[in-house]
């Protein structure tokens, strides 16, 4: 099973009844020395994350983050070509940074869904 293969699956099960998933993309958690990849994905009511263990496909945790816990967002380019840095902010005052490449070798839908992410995120700016 492919990287890509595992994403949808693997945010399907945050599903809440009557959601569907929308926009899945692998991005890049980061946190001060340390970088954690994974998946990413809307529904309606909330942004899906699932986090992978070193670069093995085994999982290491999951997240749900209902948008109303959001308080802004924050969308720039990446001083690296064809990337983004996402910043959320939680009403809670923590603080979720994530890189996103719109390219990814064996994600074909990565660069539209990205957008589509993005166009979402920028709504709570």
């Amino acid at each position: 099973m492919t990287f890509y293969e595992q994403m949808v699956p693997a945010l399907s099960l945050l599903l809440e009844k009557g959601e569907t998933l929308q926009a899945p993309v692998y991005c890049c958690l980061l946190q001060k020395r340390n970088y954690t990849f994974g998946y990413l994905g809307l529904t309606e009511n909330a942004i899906l994350a699932t986090l992978l263990q070193g670069d093995s496909q085994n999982l290491k945790g999951t997240s749900r983050i209902p948008f109303r816990n959001i308080q802004k967002t924050k969308v720039r380019k990446s001083l690296f070509p064809l990337q983004y840095i996402l910043r959320i902010y939680l009403t809670d005052g923590d603080m979720i940074k994530l890189r996103i490449s719109k390219k990814v070798y064996g994600f074909a839908t990565q660069e539209e869904n990205l957008d589509a992410l993005l166009t979402k995120m920028r709504t709570y700016l």
